[in-house]
This record gives structure tokens, C-alpha cells and sequence, in this order.
């Protein structure tokens, strides 16, 4: 390795072949010719002449790995990589560093000419794979990524004789092979409509680089084989997604139990089992063989459907805790008769709480989500996202009676005048607590679109929240002369939205009007 005395930048330079002199002879390295080396570390830049008498200045390397460091379009990469030898050294590591496959269950063709992509050989999905498998770019890679749509033929005839088809396990054992060969994995990524096999998971828990994994499980129930996930050490970043457990999903428990370095925990459950109202998710199934409280940075939860388990609570670390979210898991105001019986497990106050959290996404709001708001301090982001209220369903007048709604998550009806009521007292205490305990550091602030904020609520958190980058409020026009006049004195904002009730148009037909009379142009915050 050679450093540039004018950049800083490290250029690998190829090893020369040591070989032990003989006996009785000295011997002396041969060293290159300054002359030909000096116009490439030189800070004096000379031009250089040319026989047609134009003259151009010769780069410095490090000048030249600097300015294709910018370069983050994998077409641009790769016309560099053809110009030269010395572009094509320079070049290489840095387009196989991030590698995404993407596979189509259809042949694709281009625009103008009409001709298949891959014409004359093998789909882009597949070469790919090849040269990865086949060529030594595999250990520049850094992050791989598989996704999209993984065709698969007799399925059902596989099915019925307890096989996996052959084009699945061929496509693991590829990915397995690829694998083996990058030396510097640091993240992996599955996003195929099919399963990941046992072959992939055993080769990911020999890297010792690998610090980020991300695995989509598949969505159908065709039979597949269960695999217990091994261990992997260096894991600091886990993601795993459409987790349903009629799916054939794996065991992801001893995963967990053995990540001593994991920080970041994301789950994302189909959600089948909330439509459904199906309790087949247990998280005794997923943390039960947790014996050392994980000290996870952040954690998120999406879609879970199950009961409020207390023996789980040891679990986290809660004093490192920093980060929270929260989508659909949760009861909250609204909440479906259905779910209700789940749900509302989940009110109860844990023995702990993280009391160093600094920041919290959740889509339901409640009395005791207010109250844990109160005991925690220094909240940085808070993002209240409103559930999504679906068109009012009417009745099926055929027989009588009011079909159940397709997605329990969501309301389909307006809410009620008890649940409105509810909602804005909810509001005065939510801002009263927001402003109180989290007013001196808050820097992001989103508020359910719901709550039509009045100008003493503007006030209130523009006074009480000065360090705010981010602020996303419902409000109507009849309050913007009022937010003019206080949103100055937000000095850091760089961000605002104004937004609109789910139930109401009035706001978006307003806010139109005024685009088209270009007030928003003439006034000057």
C-alpha cells in the first residue's frame, strides 16, 4: 500500500514477488524511474505536449480515485471502467462494492428495439450471478442484494412429493457460492418471492464481516424446509419481513438469543393474521431462548398480532434504548371490536421504561401512551402517524346486515362523536406533555393530522420547542396568518407541513385555491 503525498488517498499497489537472494550476493531492489513516476504524485502539474500540438495536463492518481469516488451511477462506473487500464484498476472496487440482483418471472424487453434483454444468452438476473460466481469480482463486494420475482415450475408436483424445485436450489447454491467468495460482506439482503434454504444460511454464518442482514420471508404456504438460524456474532443490524408463521417461516430465536452486538431489530409481521383475527403469533416463539437482555439501539415492531406476554419483558435492555417503532401492534383510540381482545394487552405498563429514548414512531394514540410520555425525557423525534381511515362501506341491502371490514387495522367508517370527543382531549393532553417534558430538545414534531391545531396550540409548541428542524401539524387556512407570524422564530425549521384532516376535503380544496391565486408565491416567510 502506497499513500499519495498530495491527496491522502490509499492506493493498492500491485505486491512484488520476494525472492531470497543467493548466497554471497547482495541484493538490491530495483527501484522505479522517477521520471516516469513523478507526473503521478507531482503537486506541480505540468501540460503535456502532444504531436498534434494540443497540450493537457496530466491527473494525479489520487485527483483521479477523488473524483470517481462521486460517481454513484453503476453506468457511468462502467463506461469508466472501459476507457483505460488504469480507469478499469481504479474503477473496478468501486462498482462491485454495492451489487443488487433483480430477477422478473417475465422476459422483459427493450423499448425502442423490441429485443429481449439477454438475447443470445441468459437473463440479466442470471449472468449477474455468473460473474460474481465465475470471475474475481466477488471480493470487492460490500452489499448484496437479491430481489424481485423468482419463477418456479410445478410447484403444486413438488409439492405433493415433499421436493424444492430444482431452479430454486440451484439459485441457493449460487448465492451461496457468491457469498463464500466476498471477503469484505458487510450487508446481505433476500427480497425473492421464494423461500432462502439452509445451504445460504450456513454459508452467512461463516462471515465474519457480515454486520447487516435483511430476509423477506415468502408469502405463500407451499412446503418448504424449517431451518433453526444460526448464529452469526458480528450481526449489529437484523430485518425481517411478511413474517407469517403458516408460511414456513425459520427459526429465528436462536438468532436472536445469540447476537450479543445486534443494536437494530426490525420485524415486520404479515399482516394476514390482524385481518384474520388469527393468534398465531407468539413472542415466546421468537425471544424465549433470550437469556442476557439484548442491548438493542433501536427496535421496530409492524403488524404484530399477539398477546401481551409479561415473561418476555426481560428481553431489552431499557436503559439503552433509544429509538421505537411502532405501526399496527398496539391498541390506541379507534381500535376494532375485533382486535380489541389482543390489543389490549399491551396497556399495561412494563416493569421498565427507556427512559433514554429519543425517538418514537407509533400510529395509535391513548391515555397511557400519554402518561408514558410524561416519564420519559429529552425526546428528540416524535412522529405520531394517524391510522389510515378508509371510505365509509354502506349496507348490503340484500340481507340486512353490515359486512366485516377487510382490513381490522384500519377503521372503514367515520369515527364516532364519542371517539371524536375523545380525540381532541387527547389532543390538549398530548401537546401539554410534548411542550412540558420534551419541549427543550424536541427537533422533529409530527402531530395526527386529526388534531386542527388553533393558534394558541401553534404558539404554544413555537414557544416551548425553539430547537425544531421538522414540524408536520394539521391546521386550517384561517390559522395561517397567525403561523406566518410565529414560524420565524422556529430559527433551525427547515421542514414544514401543513396537513389534512383523513375525513374532510375542505383543507385540500382551500390549499388549492390558493396555489392557483399564487398566494404562497407572493408571501415571504
Amino acid at each position: 500500500m502506497r499513500l499519495a503525498d498530495s491527496g491522502g488517498l490509499i492506493i493498492p499497489l500491485t505486491p512484488s514477488l520476494n525472492f531470497a537472494p543467493a548466497p554471497g550476493l547482495a541484493y538490491k531492489p530495483k527501484m522505479a524511474d522517477p521520471r516516469m513516476m513523478g507526473h503521478m504524485f507531482d503537486r506541480n502539474v505540468r501540460p503535456n505536449k502532444h504531436e498534434t500540438g494540443s497540450s493537457a495536463l496530466p491527473l494525479p492518481l489520487n485527483l483521479i480515485g477523488l473524483i470517481i469516488s462521486y460517481l454513484d451511477s453503476s453506468a457511468d462506473l462502467s463506461r469508466m471502467l472501459r476507457a483505460c487500464r488504469v480507469f478499469h484498476y481504479m474503477t473496478l472496487p468501486q462498482l462491485y462494492t454495492n451489487v443488487s440482483l433483480r430477477s422478473y418471472d417475465h422476459i422483459r424487453y427493450c423499448g425502442r428495439e423490441g429485443r429481449a434483454q439477454g438475447c443470445g444468452m441468459a437473463s440479466p438476473f442470471s449472468m449477474g450471478l455468473n460473474g460474481l460466481v465465475s470471475r474475481n469480482v466477488a471480493g470487492y463486494v460490500r452489499n448484496f442484494e437479491v430481489t424481485g420475482e423468482w419463477k418456479e415450475h410445478d410447484v403444486h408436483e413438488h409439492s405433493r412429493v415433499g421436493r424444492v424445485p430444482d431452479e430454486s436450489m440451484m439459485l441457493n447454491i449460487l448465492v451461496r457460492v457468491a457469498v463464500e467468495k466476498m471477503v469484505v460482506l458487510d450487508s446481505f439482503s433476500w427480497h425473492l418471492n421464494t423461500k432462502m434454504l439452509p445451504t445460504i444460511w450456513q454459508g452467512l454464518a461463516q462471515k465474519q464481516t457480515l454486520t447487516k442482514l435483511t430476509i423477506k420471508f415468502p408469502s405463500n404456504r407451499h412446503p418448504r424446509p424449517i431451518t433453526i438460524a444460526p448464529p452469526i456474532p458480528s450481526l449489529q443490524s437484523l430485518k425481517i419481513t411478511d413474517i407469517d408463521p403458516l408460511c414456513y417461516v425459520d427459526d429465528i430465536s436462536v438468532l436472536l438469543a445469540s447476537s450479543k452486538n445486534l443494536k437494530d431489530l426490525k420485524l415486520h409481521w404479515n399482516p394476514r393474521m390482524r385481518e384474520a383475527r388469527e393468534p398465531s403469533v407468539h413472542s415466546a416463539a421468537y425471544f424465549g431462548k433470550v437469556t442476557t437482555p439484548l442491548s438493542l439501539r433501536s427496535i421496530a415492531m409492524v403488524n404484530l398480532y399477539t398477546q401481551h406476554d409479561h415473561s418476555c419483558n426481560h428481553v431489552l435492555e431499557q436503559s439503552a434504548l433509544q429509538e421505537g417503532t411502532f405501526l399496527n401492534s398496539m391498541s390506541g383510540l379507534g381500535d376494532d371490536g375485533g382486535t380489541v381482545f389482543m390489543d389490549h394487552g399491551w396497556r399495561k405498563p412494563d416493569e421498565g421504561i427507556p427512559t433514554q429514548l429519543k425517538m418514537l414512531r407509533v400510529d395509535k394514540v391513548s391515555r397511557q401512551q400519554c402518561e408514558f410520555l410524561a416519564h420519559i425525557n429529552s425526546l428528540e423525534k416524535l412522529y405520531l402517524i394517524g391510522p389510515h381511515v378508509q371510505p365509509r362501506r354502506g349496507r348490503d341491502h340484500s340481507n340486512g346486515t353490515t359486512p366485516l371490514p377487510r382490513s381490522p387495522a384500519s377503521s372503514t367508517s367515520s369515527p364516532s362523536s364519542t371517539d371524536n370527543n375523545n380525540a381532541m382531549a387527547l389532543k390538549d393532553e398530548y401537546i401539554e406533555t410534548i411542550t412540558k417534558h420534551h419541549g427543550p430538545t424536541l427537533k422533529h414534531l409530527l402531530l395526527l393530522p386529526q388534531w386542527r391545531l388553533t393558534d394558541d396550540d401553534i404558539a404554544l409548541i413555537v414557544r416551548q420547542c425553539p430547537k425544531l428542524e421538522q414540524l408536520g401539524i394539521g391546521t386550517d387556512s384561517s390559522n395561517f396568518k397567525h403561523l406566518r407570524l410565529l414560524v420565524p422564530f422556529l430559527t433551525n425549521l427547515n421542514s414544514l407541513r401543513l396537513l389534512s384532516a383523513p375525513d374532510d376535503a375542505t383543507f385540500v380544496n382551500q390549499m388549492r385555491e390558493l396555489d392557483e391565486l399564487g398566494v404562497h408565491e407572493k408571501k415571504n416567510w
